[in-house]
C-alpha cells in the first residue's frame, strides 16, 4: 500500500496503481497518527476507538448501556463535534447546506460507533443518506417536477417538520439538564431544515439521474456522482461519504472472496491467502478513490484548472494498513488529494514523523479560510503541520 521513495521522487506500490494518474495531486503523509485513540482512547474497542476519533479526535463517551462484548460501547458516541461539520458551520448561509453526509451501507451491526463518522456534539450523530435515492431527493428534488408539486411538498415537509418541533418541546420539560440541551440542538437543527426548503439557490446546475438500486459497487458509484454534482454545483462546500463500517461485513463476490471485510483484516499479514484479499480490498477502494478524483478533475472551473485543483479530498482509514487484526493507530493510511486551491504542496510523499491528526484537522480549517489554531483535544494539538502546505 504504501509508496517508495520520499518527497517529489515517490512510486506508487501496486495496491494503490489506479492513483498514478493523479499522482502529481497527491499528498501521502507517513507518521500521521492518531494520538487521542492512543492516548486518551475512552473507550478498548479497536473499531470504536477508530471510527469515533477519526474526525473528531476527543475521548470516547459512554453511553447508558456501558460496555458489552469485545469492549465495545454499545450506544457510545464520539466524544465531540467532527471536522467536517466545524468546517461546515463556517460555512452556514453560504451555501444551501452546511455539509452533506453520503453513506454506502454505513450500517447494519448493533454498535453505533463504528457506524457513525461525522457527529454535531457527543451523542448527537449525523446520520449519512445510505440511498442514492434519498440522497437525489433531497439535494436535487427540488429542481425536478413542475412548480406546483414542489410547492406541495414543501409545505408537507413544513407541517411534518412543525409536529415534531412541537412533540419536542412538550418533552423538554420532563427531561434532565443533558438532554434538555440534546433537545434544544434537535430543535434548532429542525428549524435550520425548515428555513432551506425554498433556498435552493440560483446557481444554473444540470440535475442528475435519480437512481436507487444496485449492488454495493453501484451504490457507491452513484453516491460518488452525486457528491460530485452537490459541489459542481455549489449545494455544499463540505461533504463526506462513509462506505460500510469500521467493522465491515461487506463479502467482494465481484472479486471472488467468501469472507467478509472484517473476517479478512482480521487474518493478519501471515495468512497469505488474507493477505492477498486485503490487498485486492485495497485495490478496489483505490479504483473507487480514482474514479471520485477523475469526477473532479473532469469538472473544468474556467480558470483553466479543474475543481479538484480548488479541492481537498481526504481519504481516512481507521487502522493502521495492512495489520486490521491488532489494531494500531500510529501510521494513518491517509491520503490528500487536489491542492485546495494551492494551499497544499501536493504531489509528493512526506514524513510527518508522529504528528496528531487533529494538526491536520487545524490546516484544512485554515485552508478553508478559518482561523483555527486548535481542533479536538487541545493536549494533542498545538497548531497546523507547516510540512504540507505550500
Amino acid at each position: 500500500w504504501w509508496p517508495t521513495g520520499s518527497g517529489r521522487s515517490y512510486s506508487l506500490g501496486p495496491a494503490l496503481s489506479a492513483l498514478e494518474p493523479f499522482k502529481d495531486k497527491l499528498l501521502f503523509m507517513d507518521g500521521l497518527e492518531m494520538t487521542t485513540a492512543i492516548e486518551r482512547a475512552g473507550g478498548s474497542n479497536g473499531h470504536d476507538k477508530g471510527t469515533g476519533h477519526s474526525l473528531v479526535c476527543r475521548p470516547l463517551r459512554q453511553g447508558p448501556s456501558g460496555v458489552g462484548e469485545f469492549g465495545h460501547l454499545w450506544d457510545g458516541s464520539a466524544g465531540g463535534i467532527s471536522i467536517d461539520q466545524a468546517i461546515g458551520d463556517h460555512f452556514d448561509g453560504v451555501t444551501r447546506f452546511k455539509s452533506l453526509e453520503f453513506g454506502v451501507r454505513a450500517e447494519g451491526i448493533r454498535q453505533s460507533l463504528p457506524s457513525r463518522i461525522s457527529y454535531r456534539d457527543a451523542f448527537m450523530p449525523v446520520i449519512p443518506m445510505h440511498r442514492p435515492g434519498e440522497a437525489f431527493d433531497r439535494v436535487f428534488g427540488p429542481l425536478t417536477g413542475d412548480a406546483a408539486a414542489q410547492a406541495a411538498l414543501r409545505r408537507r415537509r413544513e407541517l411534518v417538520l412543525g409536529s415534531v418541533r412541537g412533540d419536542l418541546q412538550r418533552l423538554r420539560p420532563n427531561l434532565s439538564t443533558a438532554d434538555a440541551r440534546r433537545v434544544e440542538a434537535h430543535v434548532a437543527s429542525i428549524d435550520d431544515i425548515a428555513s432551506r426548503l425554498d433556498a435552493f439557490g440560483s446557481e444554473v446546475c444540470d440535475v442528475p439521474t435519480r437512481a436507487d438500486s444496485g449492488d454495493f459497487p453501484t451504490w457507491g458509484r452513484l453516491q460518488m456522482d452525486l457528491m460530485a454534482k452537490a459541489l459542481e454545483c455549489d449545494q455544499t462546500r463540505v461533504a463526506s461519504i462513509q462506505w460500510s463500517n469500521g467493522q465491515s461485513g461487506v463479502r467482494f463476490e465481484w472479486l471472488g472472496h467468501r469472507d467478509g471485510h472484517h473476517s479478512i483484516s482480521h487474518k493478519g499479514i501471515s495468512d497469505a491467502a488474507g493477505l492477498r484479499e486485503s490487498t485486492e480490498i485495497d485495490e478496489w477502494y483505490a479504483q473507487q478513490f480514482a474514479y471520485f478524483l477523475g469526477l473532479l478533475e473532469g469538472t473544468e472551473v474556467g480558470d483553466g484548472q479543474t475543481l479538484l485543483d480548488y479541492t481537498t479530498v481526504v481519504w481516512c482509514g481507521e487502522q493502521e494498513q495492512g495489520i486490521g487484526n491488532i489494531h494500531r493507530f500510529r501510521r494513518l493510511p491517509w491520503i490528500l488529494a487536489g491542492g485546495g486551491g494551492g494551499f497544499f504542496d501536493v504531489g509528493r510523499f512526506v514524513d510527518l514523523g508522529g504528528k496528531p491528526h487533529g494538526e491536520l484537522f487545524v490546516s484544512l480549517m485554515q485552508m478553508m479560510g478559518m482561523s483555527a489554531t486548535t481542533f479536538g483535544d487541545p493536549d494533542f494539538c498545538s497548531g497546523p503541520i507547516d510540512a504540507l502546505h505550500a
